[in-house]
């Protein structure tokens, strides 16, 4: 048994081993929670969460077989593979949207964004799946700025400010941005056969990976790459716009109680009238890169004198 430690609380992560119960078998206390709009291979649903009625345990179970099974305190978790699963792939569900859900189920904010340090506080690039989180975190890094988070940043409010919570020393990049942004394959190892992307080791310097949480200073919203001559551009959003942005690129937003979402819109209300959320336009053209580091960059200055 592993036991995870963060400022929010220890997570016991463990390895089922008992194979005599199917994972179907005795399950006729739950009810399906949440079935994933995004197909498998086979068009079948990709991710279903049930929860037992009596106990409040979740299942989580996609579609190829990997099961998470989470107690109702959020702070246990077994994992069941039928058939046997690669431990990269493993690893890469837990890590990614399995602690997210924890996340989620115990009351954190997080937004669909990857996440870098930026003058000692962190800047969110945040936007939908496919709209360059990564890639524009993994462009900062390569410039020298500290990586804090890769696709999911966990906000936790601290004082007067909300703080980026650091997640894991790597990025998630697709071989084609590696090339583009010139990361060697020596230095890169692939994620999972399934996933496609490769898992970019960022070094645990501090130069690299900030393993202290920062108080977010802006968010850019990604929008659709554009042909359009002035590209890469950065335009403004108005504090209604910014939270309707914002709820819509909240990580798991389609789990929430009414009692979660209400606590979700006053982190984001609070978030949307106090910082700076900025729409980011990017060109079509790779060799834009260095464009948009110095745009970034410049409108930061701005705001963070």
């Amino acid at each position: 048994m592993e036991t995870i430690r963060s400022d929010l609380a220890s997570i016991s992560v463990r390895f089922d081993a008992d194979e005599a119960q199917s994972p179907d078998d005795n399950r006729a206390e739950e009810s399906l929670w949440y079935v994933s709009d995004i197909p498998d291979a086979s068009g079948n649903p990709a991710l279903k969460i049930w929860r037992e009625k009596r106990t409040g345990e979740y299942r989580v179970r996609y579609s190829h077989g990997l099961t998470f099974y989470l107690d109702a305190g959020v702070s246990d978790i077994r994992i069941r593979c039928e058939p046997p699963s690669p431990i990269e792939d493993i690893a890469t569900f837990l890590l990614g949207p399995v602690f997210g859900l924890v996340l989620r189920l115990r009351g954190v904010t997080c937004l669909h964004a990857s996440a870098v340090a930026f003058e000692g506080r962190a800047v969110a690039f945040m936007g939908a799946p496919g709209a360059g989180k990564s890639t524009t975190a993994a462009l900062f890094a390569q410039k020298g700025h500290s990586a804090l988070s890769d696709d999911i940043a966990a906000l936790v409010e601290r004082e007067d400010s909300f703080c980026v919570l650091p997640a894991y020393p790597y990025l998630n990049l697709w071989p084609e941005v590696l090339e583009m942004l010139a990361h060697s394959e020596s230095s890169s190892a692939s994620v999972s056969a399934s996933v496609d992307k490769v898992r970019v080791p960022l070094d645990g310097s501090d130069s690299r990976f900030q393993r202290e949480a920062l108080p977010l200073a802006a968010i850019y919203v990604l929008s659709e790459r554009s042909a359009d001559s002035r590209a890469p551009f950065i335009e403004g959003l108005a504090p209604q716009a910014a939270l309707m942005n914002m709820v819509a690129n909240t990580y798991g937003n389609t789990i929430l109680d009414s009692t979660m979402r209400a606590e979700e819109f006053r982190v984001l209300g609070q978030i949307a009238e106090s910082l700076p959320i900025r729409r980011l336009v990017a060109g079509v053209d790779a060799t834009q890169f260095d464009r948009l580091y110095a745009l970034v960059c410049d409108d930061l200055a701005l705001y963070l004198r």
